[in-house]
């Protein structure tokens, strides 16, 4: 995902990457990585503005079942060679010497940072049962929900002997 600053212009070049996702070091990723990206250069600066696809296998953090995620995640991402830039996120130090751009590093930030915290199959997931593990997307829970839990017992007395003073 490397290229020569020599192949870049004032006017808007394409390019076309595709990752392994074997190169990527990322577990969850279930397929390749496509990189669709225009560049363009001004003063010392090169913007490049593009599309970064691909698939995940996650694990649902309700059921535990095994669901694919699709990535699909728009960018702009300006590399500059001038030393006085305001700090953000989309604008990279380049320096002078350099002769090519490496995307793959905020590829790779981009996939990691676009893993969900939580991993939900659907929003309407209704997760396992937690007393017999039931996947209850698929069947319904034959478990007793009148099933209190002890450490509650003394307050459930104090409640009785609540009711029965006011009668």
């Amino acid at each position: 995902m490397k290229i020569l600053l020599s192949q870049i212009s004032v006017d808007k070049t394409l390019f076309d990457f595709t990752g392994n996702k074997d190169e990527f070091d990322i577990p969850e990723l279930a397929d390749n990585v496509s990189v669709h990206v225009s560049v363009y250069q001004s003063a010392e600066s090169y913007t490049f503005a593009g599309n970064i696809s691909t698939k995940l296998n996650l694990n649902c953090d309700r059921c535990l079942e095994l669901f694919e995620k699709t990535i699909n995640y728009n960018f702009e991402v300006i590399y500059t060679s001038e030393k006085e830039v305001d700090k953000d996120d989309h604008i990279m130090f380049l320096p002078p010497q350099e002769v090519e751009i490496d995307l793959k590093p905020y590829v790779y930030d981009t996939i990691m940072l676009n893993i969900p915290f939580k991993k939900v199959c659907s929003d309407t997931c209704k997760g396992m049962c937690a007393s017999c593990g039931e996947n209850l997307n698929h069947h319904a829970c034959t478990c007793s929900k009148d099933k209190i839990d002890p450490r509650w017992d003394s307050l459930k007395e104090l409640k009785k002997t609540l009711e029965s003073a006011e009668e």
